[in-house]
């Protein structure tokens, strides 16, 4: 399993992540030299936006494969266990069961 995160980037921080990424990028490419400030300062914007998107990316796409390993988890201690499981509410209602509570109260796990 891949190492889980303290806590969450800030917009901050990731601007500046990025940012890094960034400049590690300009060493390799060199900008026109008629380009005028404001248009460099705009592509600099753009790019920095860009990799921040591509950073949230990761970071999505990593939460995505810890859910999907917890789903799994939970559905072989919960769902298959030899064991019957109801989640109850407050009211003492039947929310969830696994395969096996419900055959145990022969209804369908859906029901």
């Amino acid at each position: 399993m891949r190492k889980k995160r303290e806590k969450p980037v800030d917009a901050a921080d990731l601007r500046r992540q990025a940012e890094t990424k960034l400049a590690g990028r300009m060493d390799k490419v060199v900008p026109p030299p008629e380009t005028e400030p404001e248009s460099r300062r705009l592509v600099h914007e753009l790019e920095v936006h860009q990799i921040e998107l591509e950073m949230q990316n990761e970071e999505l796409r990593r939460v995505q494969e810890e859910l999907e390993e917890s789903r799994t988890k939970y559905f072989d201690l919960y769902d298959i266990a030899p064991v019957g499981y109801v989640t109850l509410s407050a009211q003492g209602m039947i929310l969830e069961a696994n395969l096996t509570a419900a055959n145990l109260l022969g209804v369908e796990k859906q029901q």
